[in-house]
């Protein structure tokens, strides 16, 4: 143990996903989140029992590599190491387009460098209500700096890692040629830069593309 270390020291727990609901911002012509009864007490059930419907890309949420690729791993089948551990909450709302190489290691002189495998980017000053198409994404080059540094996953606020026009899924392919774990649409609102634990454990859903996450920060000793 450190000597400085407190072992009574409470650790903040920051929230970084989004509620989800009928109002939660989906891609157009994706599945919007909708919910039925099963059984409700209110009708004199028992117990009550809901059932939902909808995309695994809502809210907060890990993409598998099946997502952009037809012979990619399912969601159920990634390794679960990179969503869990330190990472970098890194402001980069002053990016006029996808955040790129010069503004990450702008970004990372203002904490003292790189000094954890994840990466967690903000680019929205308020994280969006309703759906956005004006997202930028991450820029390919950044993928493959953090990869060649031993970095194991990035998270942003935005709703894709590549521009809502984007044919080509340049960062998608980045990522998962390199090794790069993804999460998007984190709320990151009430989160300051520095260094923080994440804990963003997708659920193991077998041949699925992307799984809904509980994200959240915990701050460090």
């Amino acid at each position: 143990m450190h000597p400085m270390s407190n072992p009574h020291q409470v650790r903040e727990l920051i929230d970084i996903s989004p509620a989800i609901s009928e109002t939660s911002p989906v891609w157009p012509g994706d599945t919007a989140f909708s919910r039925t009864s099963t059984f409700d007490m209110n009708g004199n059930d028992v117990v009550s029992v809901s059932k939902f419907c909808t995309t695994p890309h809502v809210g907060a949420h890990a993409d598998a590599p099946a997502h952009t690729r037809i012979d990619g791993a399912s969601i159920g089948d990634v390794p679960l190491e990179p969503y869990l551990g330190e990472a970098l909450v890194l402001d980069l709302t002053a990016c006029e387009g996808a955040p790129g190489i010069t503004d990450l290691e702008v970004a990372l002189a203002r904490i003292g460098g790189l000094s954890a495998p994840r990466l967690i980017l903000r680019t929205y000053e308020h994280y969006p209500t309703q759906w956005d198409s004006n997202f930028f994404g991450v820029a390919s080059e950044l993928i493959h700096w953090f990869a060649d540094r031993g970095g194991q996953l990035i998270g942003i606020d935005g709703a894709s890692f590549d521009p809502m026009t984007s044919k080509s899924m340049d960062a998608h392919h980045a990522a998962n040629d390199r090794g790069i774990s993804i999460l998007e649409g984190l709320c990151l609102d009430d989160v300051t830069e520095g260094r923080y634990e994440l804990i963003a454990l997708p659920l193991k859903f077998r041949n699925l593309d992307a799984s809904p996450v509980r994200a959240v920060l915990r701050t460090l000793p």
